[in-house]
């Protein structure tokens, strides 16, 4: 029998060794024509009177178009944008995630930004991109209003009241990672940035005890990764076959929900039972947090459905919340720091930030207030600039067609229900019809014109870094502007500025490319700086 299993045993193992392979190799045909139809459909539903870039006429040419619109998004919308935008014409632009994208030309940017949702709607964009029904799941949470409320009635009216507090974390997290003892350091700009962006929203989110706690914040992150991840590989299969497939692409989403879940919902419960009982007994010796899980808390009281009440469905919450906030920021923070670092006068430029940031500081008694911030108008400049020269490109103020008829657009033409529309945001940072120098970074092109005398009566006088136009899109514009912006700027303010004030950054020899992903900038996540405090004492 050993003989017998010796000689055999090879011949076994290579015939098991090519079934397997002959299966994996019949599922990738089975996907590339299961693929190859859906994009076919898709293609198929955008009126046939539209001009494409990035289309050829050839074999599989729908799933190629769309691999172009995965590898090569950039080209594709620039392209387009100088050919038919420039020309007031509207084009189509193939994406691997989104299905064909509709792109309108500037004219027609303030007729969609302002068009309602019950006929173009931006949430079921975002939902469909990143395959919310798979990846995140919970239609009952996601669809609810709570967060977004809570967003525009708490959140953004006390942004700036609370920065004594976000400072104490980001102080906090910066000494940790950099050090304090005055030595260079090597460490990641995003993984740093991450951290201490993580650590400063969650003061907010969650209160002072957890939100140094990594283990949560990052699952927070992760989660957001792994959402990304997921639905890329769920576009892949037509919608009969996601739900399996979903199982186990989500795998990693679930896992690191279920960390960020194990830290929120003992504190939901308890903070539920606190609220309740210095409402019945005011002599009860607890002072209730000024942060969003006491605001949504109390939000809850008013309403009467589990997924509104539940310590499950309000924990799952702050999980969302962390998912749209922290990688967001993260990563406008992360583009500034490169940006401004690896500039051609970076010495030059980091000294009239840092004298900008001493300045205000000093006239506002060394406290981070509101108004001080406000006044930080360089800085706020630069990332500005940033966003606009280093953003997330592709398709911007995307809206999904909901109509049963369909939508006229300006110039006539019928868009049927479940076409997407969008402007192209590379496009229109770069047109030098809005910008002059569209292709260099200019960090005080919107700060310019503040110190300059009678600036008020000078265009972009009054742009900010919060202030959206149809022509600077990184927090979309119009009715559906980014509600989250004040708080996001903010808090990058006070990043950039406690760097500029505490510590040394030595200048990147070139600019770390972002990675062109789908219809994405994906900053260079593995980029690291050398890094020291500054006058540290003896």
């Amino acid at each position: 029998m050993s003989d017998y299993l010796r000689y055999t045993l090879p011949y076994h193992l290579s015939l098991l060794s090519g079934v397997v392979l002959g299966l994996f190799s019949l599922l990738f045909v089975f996907l590339f024509f299961v693929s190859n139809l859906k994009a076919r459909k898709e293609h198929a539903s955008v009126p046939s009177s539209l001009p494409w870039v990035g289309t050829k006429p050839e074999l599989f040419s729908a799933i190629r178009a769309n691999f172009r619109g995965l590898i090569d998004s950039v080209n594709l919308f620039t392209q387009g944008y100088r050919k038919y935008s420039k020309a007031d014409e509207i084009y189509v632009v193939p994406t691997w995630t989104k299905g064909p994208q509709v792109i309108l030309p500037p004219s027609m940017g303030q007729w969609l930004s302002s068009r309602p949702d019950a006929i173009l709607n931006a949430k079921d964009c975002t939902f469909e991109t990143a395959q919310f029904t798979y990846t995140v799941g919970h239609p009952e949470i996601t669809s609810n209003d709570m967060i977004d409320l809570l967003i525009k009635r708490e959140l953004t009216k006390k942004t700036g009241a609370l920065n004594d507090v976000i400072l104490q974390e980001i102080e906090g997290s910066m000494e940790g990672i950099f050090g304090t003892d005055g030595e260079w350091r090597e460490v990641g700009v995003f993984d740093s940035l991450t951290r201490t962006v993580g650590r400063a929203a969650n003061r907010i989110f969650v209160g002072k005890e957890l939100c140094s706690n990594m283990d949560f914040v990052m699952a927070g992150t992760h989660f957001a990764r792994d959402i990304s991840v997921s639905s890329y590989i769920l576009h892949l299969f037509p919608k009969f076959m996601k739900p399996v497939v979903a199982w186990f692409a989500t795998i990693p989403n679930r896992r690191h929900s279920g960390i960020a879940m194990k830290y929120l919902k003992p504190l939901i419960r308890q903070r539920i039972a606190d609220m309740k009982q210095k409402a019945a007994d005011p002599t009860y010796a607890w002072e209730e947090p000024n942060d969003f899980i006491t605001w949504m808390v109390r939000e809850s009281f008013k309403r009467n459905t589990e997924d509104e009440t539940s310590v499950y469905a309000l924990a799952y919450r702050v999980v969302l919340l962390n998912f749209a906030a922290i990688t967001t920021t993260t990563i406008m923070s992360t583009n500034a720091l490169l940006d401004i670092w690896s500039s051609p006068n970076s010495e030059e430029l980091v000294a009239a930030l840092r004298e900008e940031a001493q300045h205000v500081l000093h006239e506002h008694n060394g406290e981070w207030t509101k108004a001080a911030v406000a006044k930080l108008h360089r800085l706020d400049s630069a990332i500005r600039e940033s966003a606009r020269i280093s953003g997330v490109g592709g398709t911007a103020m995307a809206r999904r067609v909901r109509t049963d008829d369909g939508i006229t657009l300006p110039n006539g033409l019928v868009v049927p229900k479940n076409s997407t529309v969008g402007v192209s945001m590379d496009g229109l940072h770069f047109d030098e019809a809005y910008y002059d120098r569209v292709n260099e970074f200019d960090p005080f092109r919107f700060s310019r014109p503040r110190e300059e005398p009678g600036y008020g009566d000078k265009p972009r006088a009054n742009e900010d870094l919060v202030t959206t136009s149809v022509h600077w899109l990184p927090f979309s514009h119009g009715i559906h502007a980014c509600p989250g912006r004040f708080f996001a700027a903010n808090n990058i303010k006070m990043i950039l500025a406690q760097i500029l004030l505490n510590y040394d950054i030595q200048p990147f020899p070139s600019r770390p490319p972002n990675i062109s992903l789908g219809d994405i900038s994906v900053v260079p996540v593995k980029a690291t700086m050398m890094i020291r405090r500054r006058n540290v004492k003896a």
